[in-house]
């Protein structure tokens, strides 16, 4: 008998750099239930508590009052993470590459590039409410047992 499918699950919460360990409680278990293994659990943890921190920091500017919402969507064939701010977002294209001689000795710069080392797709929607980093990591899918 197949499992059930799981359902997508969102967490809101004030900007406070604290709450990035509450969701990773949550995000940890869903990467154990989608059968990544602790190493590949581990990066995308790292990539996703970037995304979460740069939500805080450069989108929501620390102000506590200004919500930060995440939601983790498992389906078949990928993990879905959607981390929603209320800043204007950034173009992820026109971030300089930290790789460059002029950015190595640079501070920061480098959370951008590891989300893309680690996730098979990184994107910014942005709307008048806001902007959403998407995080998404392909899964293998399992052959059926009969």
């Amino acid at each position: 008998m197949a499992q059930p499918a799981l359902l997508p699950v969102t967490l809101t919460c004030n900007t406070d750099l604290r709450f990035i360990d509450l969701i990773q409680v949550v995000g940890s278990e869903f990467l154990k239930h989608l059968s990544f293994s602790q190493e590949d659990g581990e990066r995308l943890w790292l990539a996703i508590q970037e995304g979460i921190a740069n939500a805080m920091r450069h989108g929501n500017k620390l102000e506590k009052e200004k919500p930060v919402k995440v939601t983790f969507t498992p389906k078949a064939d990928r993990f879905e993470i959607r981390i929603e701010d209320r800043g204007p977002g950034v173009d992820l294209d026109a971030l300089p590459d930290p790789n460059l001689p002029e950015n190595l000795l640079k501070p920061g710069g480098r959370g951008v590039y590891f989300m893309r080392q680690v996730m098979d797709e990184v994107h910014m929607e942005r709307s008048p409410k806001g902007s959403t980093l998407v995080l998404v990591k392909a899964r293998k899918v399992r052959e059926a047992h009969a």
